[in-house]
């Protein structure tokens, strides 16, 4: 029997970039290969003949399995997972069983939240999908992993099958072993449809010795070392973990009427007045859409200035709940101000008139905070624009239900990279750094 799982979005934002530097599985390439040498040197010299893509050398490094020897290189390009662009793809050289040289391409893509508690891609416990190509990229087979563990195999649909208009659907998460077909769009742009064999609570073996050679039912063609849900098996039972607590989210409620109410102690003639978008990446040096930070967070500064007098606040909107409950809440402003860590920010000078409407929403936010549809980017982005500022683009696609119903969202991934782009303009800044302090509350009384 299959069962559909319809999972909280806070869990399903995907990834969307590399990581730098990361740490790669490594790969064996099956029953393909033979156990004569091969060095790098005639690896490049046989692979100059083909100019079609063009190989990050300086990541080549050399990998044993099995007694045989391969040659692992990463490749530019990101497969599109669910319509969001996710993992990295490398090339395996080997000699095949007529001494001759051969690769492999594979796509692969870590489960999102394995990244995000992770923060590194090891081969010791490897959760995602791993793709295996042969040159002409023609899908061969691949594996599934989950924390270094082959929980399922992948093969290409047979080719008297039907189904070959994308599609877009959670994994399906089934109690006994059976075949599901999909599809994704590889780094080329080609829409990939294939099978999966899906088992739940229970590993494959075929037989073969070791993880890295692909237990889940046999193929040939490279494997890694892990494989997992990657994009959406999991029930979402039990708690979540620390990682996505949102930054900032432990700092208490505050009334935001009593923070913006401190402005009118200071004349609006001839005051300078600011307005700051301050964004916490969620993995900062890349643009995934989760990350050590979770979600990552966007808060809105105001400064208003005259002569000796200067007030600042820095806020920002968060959920008023705990756990899975947070994707959907009642909403809460908290002070943001000292202790956000920020990797980019932007700002405005603005005329009293801009500023007094900007105020005026802080002081009534929307009840309700909402992942997708009311989060912190989207309360900031609706802030100034009352005040007629257009931020850089924010939005992005932040996963889809179990029916393949898109989900757009504002995100601070996005955001803080349309703010980085613009480093170099007087108002931005792309090095990052803390949020000065707010002046907290005027009038306790409201």
């Amino acid at each position: 029997m299959k069962t559909k799982i319809t999972i909280p979005v806070i869990f399903i934002m995907l990834v969307s970039a590399c990581q730098k530097d990361r740490q790669l599985p490594a790969v064996n390439s099956g029953k393909t290969t033979s156990t004569a040498a091969l060095t790098l040197e005639e690896i490049k010299t046989w692979y100059h003949s083909d100019t079609t893509n063009t190989l990050e050398w300086k990541t080549a490094r050399q990998v044993v399995r099995n007694k045989t020897l391969y040659w692992l290189v990463d490749l530019a390009g990101r497969p599109v997972y669910n319509k969001l662009k996710l993992g990295y793809r490398r090339v395996a050289f080997f000699r095949d069983t007529t001494g001759a040289i051969n690769q492999h391409i594979l796509e692969i893509i870590p489960d999102a939240f394995y990244l995000q508690q992770k923060q590194n891609v090891t081969e010791a416990d490897f959760t995602g999908k791993i793709f295996t190509f042969d040159s002409s990229y023609r899908l061969l087979s691949g594996h599934i992993y989950s924390g270094g563990n082959a929980i399922g195999l992948i093969k290409p649909l047979p080719s008297n099958s039907s189904g070959n208009t994308l599609h877009t659907n959670y994994v399906q998460v089934i109690t006994t072993c059976q075949w599901v077909d999909d599809n994704y769009i590889d780094s080329e742009g080609n829409v990939v449809v294939y099978s999966e064999k899906i088992c739940q609570n229970e590993i494959i073996d075929d037989g073969s010795s070791g993880i890295l050679t692909g237990g889940g039912g046999g193929g040939s063609g490279p494997g890694t070392a892990a494989a997992g849900s990657g994009g959406g098996s999991s029930s979402g039972a039990g708690p979540a973990p620390a990682a996505s607590n949102l930054p900032g989210e432990n700092n208490p409620k505050v009334n935001p009427k009593n923070l913006m109410i401190c402005f009118d102690n200071i004349p609006d003639n001839d005051a300078k007045l600011t307005i700051t978008v301050y964004v916490q990446e969620p993995w900062p040096g890349t643009t995934f859409n989760i990350g050590p930070n979770s979600v990552g967070h966007t808060a809105i500064g105001l400064t208003k200035s005259n002569g000796n007098q200067s007030i600042t606040q820095v806020v920002g909107f968060y959920p008023d709940a705990s756990g899975k409950d947070k994707s959907h809440a009642p909403s809460k402003i908290v002070n943001n101000g000292g202790d956000l860590k920020y990797n980019a920010s932007i700002s405005y000078s603005v005329s009293a008139d801009q500023f007094k409407k900007i105020t005026a929403y802080i002081s009534n936010p929307p009840a309700t905070y909402d992942i997708i549809a009311m989060n912190c980017t989207t309360f900031v982005n609706n802030a100034v624009q009352q005040g007629g500022i257009v931020l850089p683009n924010a939005s992005t696609t932040a996963g889809y239900d179990s029916d393949g119903n898109e989900y757009k969202t504002m995100a601070p991934s996005t955001l803080g990279y349309n703010i980085e782009k613009l480093d170099g303009k007087p108002n931005v800044n792309a090095k990052g750094g803390t949020t000065p302090n707010s002046k907290g509350s005027c009038d306790p009384t409201i």
